[in-house]
């Protein structure tokens, strides 16, 4: 035991005495993003942000036989927040962590503004039904059933990637809780009244309940004030994931 615990002292003291092993331990800083964490304020959380520190040993090995540093070689693992949406999934996700840099759309279902959203390629999440749901629908559905929750929740299963999301409303806040959902509400509420407020206050993180009926023109003019924003529309379900795009 002696003898191989000396040798694995030995083998460890010759990798970091490595020049490209010691540059990789110089230059790993530079490269490594910290984790953020959620911001929770009593039943409401903004989600954190994963964040990834250099393996200087993985990453060496990955260099070895080029005998160079290269970042692009560099192999990392991945930290998580402290504070989590993970460990949180009881508070309601008001936004995305703004660094993220989007923005994400919730509509109501109303078929024309459906078809607008699929049709123009714009990411969007559609809340259904048991009535509207659709095995090749272009948008991510949520879970929209109260009393059918559990049977619209298998058809997610098996024909969808399931989100696994619920917007909510006093209506559907306990079943929602009850099966472990990420639960979403927001304040921004745009219809055809709102739109002027909305498309002053656009920030990344936000996210947008349309409102059945909104004139699809209007709703352009909030895609074309986030584009000129360099923001990007993403489903719900990547807004408030706490991975890093």
């Amino acid at each position: 035991m002696f003898s191989f615990f000396y040798t694995e002292k030995i083998a460890s003291y010759m990798l970091e005495s490595n020049e490209l092993y010691k540059q990789i331990e110089a230059e790993k800083d530079t490269y490594e993003i910290a984790s953020v964490n959620a911001i929770i304020e009593g039943d409401y959380i903004i989600p954190g942000l994963n964040g990834h520190v250099v393996d200087v040993k993985d990453s060496y090995y990955n260099m070895k036989d080029m005998e160079i540093f290269n970042s692009y070689y560099l192999m990392y693992d991945i930290t998580f927040p402290d504070i989590s949406l993970n460990s949180n999934v009881d508070k309601i996700i008001t936004k995305g962590n703004p660094l993220k840099s989007s923005v994400a759309f919730i509509l109501e279902y109303d078929s024309e503004i459906v078809e607008f959203f699929a049709n123009s390629n714009i990411a969007a999440s559609v809340i259904v039904t048991m009535d509207n749901f659709t095995q090749d629908s272009k948008l991510e559905q949520l879970n929209g059933e109260v009393n059918g929750f559990n049977d619209l929740d298998s058809l997610l299963n098996k024909y969808t990637d399931n989100p696994n999301v619920c917007y909510v409303t006093d209506n559907n806040l306990d079943i929602c809780k009850k099966n472990s959902k990420y639960l979403v509400n927001t304040e921004k509420i745009l219809n055809n009244s709102t739109v002027i407020d909305i498309k002053n206050t656009i920030e990344s993180g936000d996210i947008y309940y349309v409102s059945k009926n909104t004139d699809t023109k209007n709703i352009q003019l909030i895609i074309n004030s986030i584009i000129y924003k360099d923001l990007e529309i993403v489903e719900i379900s990547e807004l408030i994931s706490e991975e890093r795009s």
